[in-house]
């Protein structure tokens, strides 16, 4: 109980990883505004091809699907903005937990209305971006206060890792499950759909597609152990990133890949003992 009290209470874990963190996250967001812009046309104008479907719940779930329920070009527009000025903010460290909890807000707002076009990783923004609202390297001058801060942003932190965590054990849970997995061939399969690949993956020799497959199931079965075991955690997220980027360039899904490779940010330090004799 007293470790559990330290951790929560004593001090705002990995300062630095958080602020890598959310810079990643907030030129993640600009970029996808330079999307929105480019694609606005199809996306947010009176021709848009995204179906705008009214929502009506109750007023806290209505909340994320204002722009669906009260759609013009100009509240669109509006909201683009928005993510565009705080996250540029964010990157001059000069939000606060009002200004991320409205990101997320509008964020939520955007994603329920292009959720035709949404991949696992504008999901996974979602949840990143809601327990970003409490992540917070600050100090306040009250200690009751600061108290509580550093108690959200210690418990946002694991948030985030247990969701990456999660992200991996249920796509393993799917995985050995799926034929094509067992016999290794669900990576050489989806190489030869062109709408999924390129030339150079389309030409990789199946032996190779093989391996790879079985190594991408060994690594999202062990991944919740191993990247806690330090003399080899290098090497367990340099292979996540190096498939995340094949992934986001090579099968065109860029947001899960990006996204993933951002929460590896806050593996590079998890000896919470360590941080305390440095803070």
């Amino acid at each position: 109980m007293n470790n559990l009290t330290s951790y929560l209470f004593d001090i705002k874990g990995q300062p630095k990883e958080v602020k890598w963190f959310k810079n990643a996250m907030a030129l993640f967001l600009l970029y996808k505004v330079g999307v929105y812009i480019y694609l606005f046309e199809e996306l947010f104008s009176s021709n848009k091809f995204i179906y705008n479907q009214s929502k009506s719940v109750n007023f806290l779930v209505d909340t994320s699907y204002y722009l669906s329920n009260h759609y013009t070009t100009l509240f669109a527009v509006f909201l683009i903005i928005v993510v565009a000025i705080i996250s540029i903010l964010e990157l001059l460290n000069k939000t606060n937990v009002f200004a991320r909890f409205v990101l997320w807000i509008v964020i939520l707002n955007i994603n329920n209305f292009l959720f035709q076009t949404l991949t696992a990783g504008d999901y996974l923004l979602n949840q990143m971006l809601f327990f970003s609202v409490f992540l917070t390297t600050k100090n306040h001058s009250n200690t009751i206060l600061n108290q509580l801060l550093t108690a959200f942003h210690n418990i946002s932190l694991v948030g985030i890792k247990t969701q990456v965590c999660l992200v991996y054990i249920l796509a393993a849970w799917f995985k050995i499950y799926d034929i094509d997995w067992l016999q290794g061939t669900a990576i050489y399969s989806v190489f030869q759909i062109p709408e999924y690949s390129n030339s150079l993956l389309a030409s990789l020799p199946q032996w190779f597609c093989t391996l790879s497959t079985y190594l991408v199931l060994i690594y999202q079965l062990s991944f919740l152990v191993l990247v806690w075991v330090k003399p080899i955690k290098k090497y367990i997220l340099g292979f996540g990133i190096l498939q995340h980027l094949i992934i986001a360039f090579g099968l065109g899904i860029f947001s899960f890949g990006i996204i993933m490779i951002i929460s590896y940010i806050l593996f590079l330090n998890y000896d919470y003992k360590s941080l305390r004799v440095n803070a």
